[in-house]
Parts: C-alpha cells; structure tokens; sequence
C-alpha cells in the first residue's frame, strides 16, 4: 500500500512540475524566441537565402562580406557569421527563404515544435519510459529553450540522431546509415557514428552512410560551389578541431579545449596573464585527454552483443562522448543529451534505483545550466566556472561503467580491431602532441611583432598607418567600427550603422582625410569622415585613394560578384566612373595607386583566388603566384606585398616590381593577412590571427626592406 502510495506522489509531483514546465516555455521561452531573430538563426538563412536568389558564395564564411549582405537586407541582427557551420546544414533553411527574416524564424520554431512530437515517439519507442517523463526531460532542458531562441538546429539534428539508432535497433541498417550521413553533413561530429558501424561490422549501414554523404557532398557543391567548400575542408574544419575556429579562451564553452587555453596558453590581448604559460603542457594534455575521453567509447563496443539495451548504451555512450570532446560547444548542443538522458533513466527505472534517477536529473539539468565567463583572472578557480565539463565527464563515466559491468565475462575469440583501434589512438596521439606543440611555439613568434593596442576588439581588420595613428575596423559586440588608435587613445566611430572598410591619407591640417564604407541597405555607400551627409560613391566598397589623392579606386558588386572601378575627380562636381576590370572576374581586393598601377586579387571561372597586376595599356596581367590575395603596391611602386595560401593558411610575401623575384616573409601555421605599407614604403602593417582564432586579426607591424 505505502509503494502504492509513493507511485502515486510520485505521479503528481511529475505532472505538476510538467505542467510549470510547459507554462514557462509557452510563457517565457516561445514569446523571447518568437519575438526576435537573436544571434543564430540568420547565420544559415543568409547563406540559403543568397544561394537561393543566385549570388557567388565562394566568400560566404568572410566575416565582412557576410556582414555586407545582410546589412544590404537590414536584417535586424547586428553581427552574424558562418564559422564553423557546414554548407549543406544551411540548406536546411531553403524552402523558408521566399519568407522575411523574423517570418522565416517563426515557421523554423513552429516546425521545431511539432519535430518533438515524432522525436517523443521514437524515444519512448526505444526506451519504453512514458511520454510524461520523456516531455520531462525535453522541458528540463535548458539547452532546449536556447535552441527555440537562436533558431538553432539542435531538434532536428537529434531527431536525425535518435531515428538512426532506432533503425538499426530494428535491423534498417541502410536507413541507419543513411540518416547518421545526413547527420554529420550538418555538423560533423556524427561521423563517429561510422566509427559505431565499422566496430560492429554494419557494412550496409557503412556502406549506405558514405554513398549518401558522398551525395550530401555533391549536392552542397552544386549549390554552393567548390570554393567554399574548398575554404571549408582547407581552412575552417582545421582550426575548429583544434578549438579555434571561434575564440577559445571563452570559457562558457566548458570544453577541454578551451579550459586549456585559458590556462596555459598565453594571448596579449585576450588572455595576458594564464595560470600557466606553456604551450609544452597544453600540447601533452589537449589530445591525451580527449583520446582519453573517447577512446572508452570505441573500444568498449561488442559486435556480437546485439541486444537492444546494449546497442542503446553503446549508442548513447558515443554520443556523450563526442560533445565532451567538442572544441567549442554552445549551450543548446546540449538539447542532445536528451537521449542518453532517456536511455540512462529507462534502465534505472527498469532496476528501481531511484536515487540514481534523482542524481541522473541533477547532473541532466546542471549540463545545461548557464554559466557566466569569469570577469577577472582567476586561475585554477576558472574550473569553479565550467560544471558542465565535469558534469558532462561524469555522466559519461556512468556510461562506461555501466558498459563495463554489461561486457561478456570469457569472450569467445579475441578481437583483434581492439588492439588494432589502440594502436591507431596511440599513435594519432603522438602525432597530434607533435603537430600541436610545432603550431603553438610557431604562433607565438609572431607575438613579437604585435601593436600593442589598448583597446579590445573581437576583430582588428584592414590596419592602416597615418603617421602615429593606426586606422583599423574594429569588430565589437556592437557591430563593425572605424577606430584609430595612437598610444593609450583611441576613437571609434559612433554612428551605429557597420563601417566595413575605409581609405585615408595623413592629415591636412587638425582633421584627417577618411573615406569610410557605411554598410547600408539596399547596398554600401561611401561617405567622407568629414561630412558624413555628404555620399562619395554609391553602391560602392572598399575605397582606395590614389597616390594623387585625385582618384578613387573601388569595388562594386553585383550578385555577390566584384568589379574594380574608379571614380575620376571625385572631388569635383564633374567626377566620372570607368570599370578597370572585365565582368569576368570576381574581384575579392585590389590595391590601387593610379589607373595606370594597380593590383588585385580575382577568381575566374571558379578556379583559385590569383593576383593581377595592370600596366599602362590597362592589360591586367595574371602572375604566376598560386593562390594569393591581399594585394599592397607600396608608395614607391617598387614592391607588393601579398598573401600566399599554402597548407592551409595565408603567409606573407613580397614581389620585386621591377625584376619580378619573391620571397617569403615569414612561414607560420597563422593567417597574416590584409596588409598595407607605411609611408616609408619599407614596412608592413598587416592583420594576423596567431594565438587567436581564425580570421579574428589583431594588428602586426613588421619592416621586411632592409
């Protein structure tokens, strides 16, 4: 009678707390959600929406250009990026383009509504828990409710992930794999699954997991191109593994990766004074702990144990696994716990270990918990900050024992694939520690060379030189700013609208000369800094004056493709335009001194970004340079400066105008990109993103003329 008794507490406590739970979602969360776009979900409608309407994409996942395009649409959203999504994700979003922003996210968060319903159903389906308690563990979720207020992806990617499991459980191993494909075509760490379907010999599963994300492939490219994707595989997919595709000394991420930045690894703007400063420690720890992490998670996986609640741990194990060693997770990654929440609370249920349950729930809602970044230096006590991460390893723990008890006492036969998968981790450990430790010394000698710039700043891009000052495009939670700088004082822009690129010269008098790009919609104008109602180019980016100071050189896009032009005399009431390249080409920069000497850096027909260079006849001559960008003639005319793509990133190099000889700069495993000359034509001011993340520069100074 008393158990009778307690089911029944137990009962209504569950509906009760169900029933506060969903008033708060449909009271608090729905309305936060519905009401603005916030952070996320215009990152993968722009893409698709620019896909859809026909524009090149090849430049999507560049901070600024992306900026460009949706300040051109005013969509309300001050900084939006593509980093580190995948092309095909954003695909997604395809049939939602035809609609306005805010629109389209209403009928995103709509369909993520109804895709609780199917996804309920599969878990109850593979669990057997009530669909009382699997809602439970949906409104539990913190990460759940962030999800519905960026317009994130995390429903759907869960439904893709849990209704893989529940094929294979019933043996349609193609669809398994056919899903798990989709799946790691929009974010990539679901490709482990495959590791899943190689341990257990699911060859269909592998078979029809490569075939359909060979397809993904090639649909992305179709619609998008091969130089994005090419971007992609090259440049950005390497730094995120590491934890740099987006900053990584933010420690509200609580991953491995980020801890360890903050920690042990030095940064002189965004992380000056670590716990520790050794790149050596950082190097040994960052891959022993995630192959740590993962490794149980493998070698733990019995092919000839087909039970269901064995392929239901192994599964759920896997997948903790995977966002616990994830270099820089958000919050609403997390709404994926909920299935091994409901695999993990079955079981418990099934052997009445309630006060596991109750522990089970503490850690579940701790997970998805929001924790503040420290505002100071702390040192050690950081970890107070990150639970999730010691959460996240606890719960996967569980996992592993549970994993562990469950294994056969006398296996039948040896199996071989668990020394071969040991040896295959050991050494991509080995490799790993020596790859990391060459890349985080070699950053660092580029430290050397850093303006040391009071004020902070995501992004310092597009530097200048005029005389004392530095001029440079200051990335901030406001958006994207003007600012000089000179010593410890600084000015930045006010207005609020984005200034994505300028041109100056020194100073006439007390006010300087500036030209400033103010990203408007439905396209960019140029104004002058010194009457800003007063509009110099219309539909016009990245000014470049003339060594005369009686041209202005610019780039004019259309449909997402650039053409350099110049505006004659603007300073007169008679200016004229005239185009200075063909249609043909897809201008991404350009360096511009006269109409009779200048350079740029172009695509044609979808091959490699190259550099060009023009002479008296306007004959715009391609040099045989690889792939480069980032074109800077100096003063003198007698050098260029520009950036050379080799193994992923973009070094510095110099050309001889006059004999054509080059040489490089400097080899480092960064970007230094967006350089300019300083007066004395012997010296470079130029963005690099060593130590940082990519593409996120900070200003370098370097004399490469002796």
């Amino acid at each position: 009678m008393d158990r009778l008794r307690d089911r029944g507490t137990v009962y209504w406590v569950e509906r009760s707390t169900l029933v506060l739970l969903v008033f708060y979602m449909f009271a608090h969360s729905i309305p936060r959600a519905w009401s603005t776009l916030n952070t996320d979900f215009p990152n993968y409608y722009m893409t698709a929406r620019l896909a859809h309407e026909g524009y090149d994409t090849s430049r999507i996942y560049e901070w600024v250009w992306l900026q460009r395009e949706k300040d051109h649409r005013a969509v309300d959203d001050r900084i939006i990026g593509l980093i580190p999504i995948t092309p095909f994700s954003t695909l997604v979003m395809w049939p939602l383009t035809a609609l306005q922003p805010l629109a389209a996210k209403h009928a995103w968060l709509l369909l993520n509504l109804a895709l609780l319903v199917p996804l309920g159903c599969i878990l109850r389906s593979m669990t057997g828990l009530r669909y009382q308690r699997i809602a439970l563990v949906f409104l539990l979720s913190f990460p759940l409710h962030r999800n519905f207020l960026f317009g994130q992806f995390y429903v759907f990617l869960l439904l893709l992930i849990a209704s893989a499991c529940w094929a294979y459980l019933r043996e349609l191993y193609v669809l398994a794999g056919v899903l798990v494909a989709v799946a790691a075509a929009c974010k990539i760490f679901p490709v482990l699954f495959f590791v899943f379907f190689l341990q257990r010999r699911s060859w269909r599963a592998l078979t029809a997991g490569v075939v359909t994300g060979l397809a993904t492939a090639g649909t992305s490219i179709a619609v998008f191109g091969w130089n994005l994707h090419r971007t992609y595989l090259h440049e950005i997919l390497p730094w995120t593994l590491h934890g740099e595709g987006l900053p990584p000394y933010v420690t509200s991420s609580a991953s491995i990766s980020s801890v360890l930045h903050f920690l042990l690894l030095r940064e002189p703007q965004w992380n000056p004074h670590p716990w520790h400063n050794s790149p050596l420690c950082y190097s040994l720890l960052q891959p022993v702990l995630q192959m740590l992490v993962l490794a149980p998670a493998i070698l733990l996986i019995r092919k000839n144990d087909r039970t269901r609640d064995r392929i239901l741990l192994e599964w759920s194990a896997l997948l903790v696994a995977s966002l616990a060693i994830s270099t820089i997770p958000a919050s609403y990654h997390f709404v994926l716990i909920a299935l091994p929440m409901c695999v993990l609370m079955a079981r418990l249920l099934q052997g009445r270990q309630y006060r596991w349950v109750a522990i089970l729930s503490i850690v579940y809602v701790g997970i998805g918990f929001p924790m503040p970044s420290p505002s100071k230096t702390l040192g050690l006590a950081v970890l107070f900050y990150v639970p999730r991460l010691f959460l996240m390893l606890a719960l996967l723990c569980g996992h592993y024992l549970l994993l562990w008890r469950d294994r056969p006492v006398r296996a039948s036969s040896r199996d071989w694939t668990h020394y071969a998968w040991a040896a295959f981790m050991c050494a991509s450990v080995v490799l790993n520690v020596s790859s990391t430790l060459h890349r985080e010394r070699a950053v660092r000698q580029e430290y050397a060379f850093r303006v040391p710039l009071q004020t902070q700043a995501f992004m310092q891009a597009d530097p200048q030189s005029a005389g004392t000052e530095v001029r440079y495009i200051a990335l901030n939670q406001s958006g994207y700013h003007l600012m000089t700088a000179e010593g410890d004082k600084a000015w930045i822009d006010p207005f609020l609208n984005d200034d994505l690129s300028f041109s100056g010269n020194s100073a006439i008098g007390s006010t300087p000369q500036v030209w400033i790009e103010r990203a408007l919609s439905p396209r960019s104008k140029v104004v002058d800094l010194r009457d800003l109602s007063h509009v110099v180019l219309d539909d016009a980016r990245e000014p470049m004056l003339s060594a005369d100071g009686q041209s202005l050189g610019f780039v004019r896009d259309y449909r997402g493709r650039g053409r350099l032009m110049v505006q004659r005399g603007f300073k007169s009431n008679s200016a004229t335009e005239g185009a200075l390249t063909a249609a043909s080409l897809n201008i991404y920069e350009a360096s511009f001194l006269s109409e009779k000497e200048y350079a740029f850096s172009a695509v044609e027909n979808g091959g490699p970004p190259q550099i060009y260079v023009t002479d008296g006849e306007h004959s715009n001559a391609l040099l045989s340079l690889g792939e480069s960008r980032y074109p800077a003639l100096s003063p003198d005319g007698r050098w260029m400066a520009y950036s050379h793509l080799e193994h992923g990133v973009w070094n510095l190099w110099i050309r001889d105008e006059s004999s054509g000889a080059i040489r490089r700069v400097v080899d480092v495993p960064c970007n230094q990109i967006q350089s300019s000359w300083e007066s004395d034509s012997k010296t470079l001011i130029y963005g690099t993103d060593c130590g940082r993340s990519l593409w996120f520069t900070a200003v370098a100074r370097r004399r490469v003329i002796p």
